[in-house]
C-alpha cells in the first residue's frame, strides 16, 4: 500500500464538555492551553462534570491531521497506542472506517487508552487536560519501516517530546524517512512543549524538519520574541517551508520559492476551535503533497481549520466538501 501521509503521535480518545470561564479559574487551569494529568486527577474534574452533556471521539493532534487528509481523498496511515478497551477499539474502528492504516489495538489487561478532557468555554476557546494512558508507551519497536518506505510524507506532533520512549519513537521515524529522502513535516504542538523542551526540538527540527507548523504563541515562544512577525522571520530562517496560524487573522506561510504569503480565513461562526490547527495542517500538507502552490495549499488549510471549529470535537465534519479546486475557487470569491 502506497501513503500520501505517515504520522505518529498520542492517540486519544477526547472527552468534550462545554463549562463557563469560572470553572476554569476555580481549577486553576490555563486557558488554552494542555495539561497533562494523572488519571486520577483527570477523575475529579469529570466527577465535577458530571450532569453536563459530553461529546466523546477519536482524537490526538496528528491523528485529526491524517484523518482531515483522508477526508480530503488522501491515503495515510498512523502510528499511534490504544489499550484493548472500549475507547482502544473505538478509536481503532474510526480509524479504520475512514481508511486510515492503523498500528492497532492491545497493550496488556491493565493499560487504559489515553483520553483528553477537553473544556469548552462560551468563546469557543478549548482548554485540554490530558491523560496519555497507554499513547505514552509508544515504542522506538513499533515504529516499523515498511509503510514509511511507502510514504510520500511524514508527520510528527511535538507531544511526543513529554516522554523519552514516544520522542525515540518520533527520532527513528525522523531517521527512517530521511534515510529514504521522505520529507519531514512536524508540528509544535503546544507553548507547553516548545516552553519545556526547547533545545531538544530546535535541534531536532534543525536536522531533520522540511515543514513546520505552529500557532502564533508557540511560534513567538520557539523564536524567543513576544512579535510575531520576528518569529516568523527567524523560523523561517530555520526550516525551508512554515506555516503559522493567527487565529482570525489567517496565516501567514513561507518556503525557498516564497518569502512570505498571507491566507485569510474562510468566514465561519466558532464554536469550538480543537483541532483548528490540526486541520490546518492536513488541508495544507494535502496541497504539497498534491503539488498545489504554497498559497494553494494554505488556502485548503484555512478551509478545514473553518471546517472544524464551526462544530464540536477536532475531526472534519460530516459534509464537509473535500474537492480542493472547489475549495481554491471559493476563496477567490472572498
Amino acid at each position: 500500500m502506497k501513503y500520501d501521509l505517515l504520522g505518529i503521535g498520542n492517540a486519544l480518545v477526547d472527552i468534550e464538555v462545554h463549562v463557563d470561564d469560572a470553572f476554569i479559574e476555580q481549577n486553576s487551569l490555563v486557558k488554552g492551553g494542555m495539561t497533562l494529568l494523572s488519571l486520577e486527577n483527570q477523575q475529579k474534574i469529570l466527577k465535577e462534570l458530571h450532569g453536563l452533556s459530553t461529546k466523546i471521539s477519536s482524537g490526538g493532534s496528528a491523528a485529526n491531521t491524517i484523518h482531515g487528509l483522508s477526508v480530503l481523498g488522501g491515503k495515510a496511515y498512523y502510528f499511534g497506542r490504544v489499550a484493548n478497551d472500549i475507547y482502544g477499539k473505538h478509536y481503532a474502528e474510526d480509524m479504520m472506517s475512514c481508511g486510515v492504516g492503523f498500528s492497532g489495538t492491545g497493550n496488556g489487561a491493565t493499560s487504559t487508552t489515553g483520553t483528553c478532557v477537553i473544556l469548552v468555554t462560551p468563546d469557543s476557546e478549548r482548554t485540554m487536560l490530558t491523560h496519555l494512558g497507554v499513547s505514552s508507551s509508544l515504542h522506538p519497536d513499533n515504529v516499523d519501516e515498511e509503510p514509511i518506505e511507502n510514504s510520500t510524507m511524514v508527520y510528527i506532533e511535538g507531544y511526543l517530546w513529554t516522554g523519552e520512549d514516544t520522542r525515540k519513537s518520533a527520532e527513528k521515524l525522523a531517521l527512517f524517512a530521511k534515510k529514504n529522502k521522505i520529507p519531514v513535516a512536524f508540528t509544535l504542538s503546544d507553548a507547553f512543549v516548545v516552553n519545556s523542551f526547547k533545545k531538544q526540538l530546535l535541534d531536532f527540527i534543525q536536522q531533520n524538519v522540511d515543514i513546520l507548523f505552529c500557532n502564533e504563541i508557540e511560534a513567538r515562544a520557539m523564536a524567543g520574541t513576544e512579535n510575531t512577525q520576528e518569529a516568523f522571520d527567524v523560523l523561517k530562517g530555520i526550516v525551508e517551508t512554515i506555516f503559522i496560524t493567527r487565529g482570525a487573522y489567517g496565516s501567514w506561510a513561507s518556503s525557498a520559492d516564497e518569502d512570505k504569503i498571507a491566507v485569510k480565513v474562510f468566514p465561519t461562526k466558532a464554536v469550538d476551535t480543537t483541532g483548528a490547527g490540526d486541520l490546518f495542517a492536513a488541508g495544507a500538507l494535502y496541497g504539497i503533497i498534491k503539488n498545489y502552490t504554497l498559497q494553494e495549499s494554505a488556502i485548503i488549510g484555512s478551509y478545514c481549520a473553518s471546517e472544524v471549529v464551526s462544530q464540536m470535537g477536532g475531526r472534519m465534519p460530516v459534509g464537509s466538501d473535500p474537492d480542493a479546486e472547489k475549495i481554491i475557487q471559493k476563496y477567490q470569491k472572498l
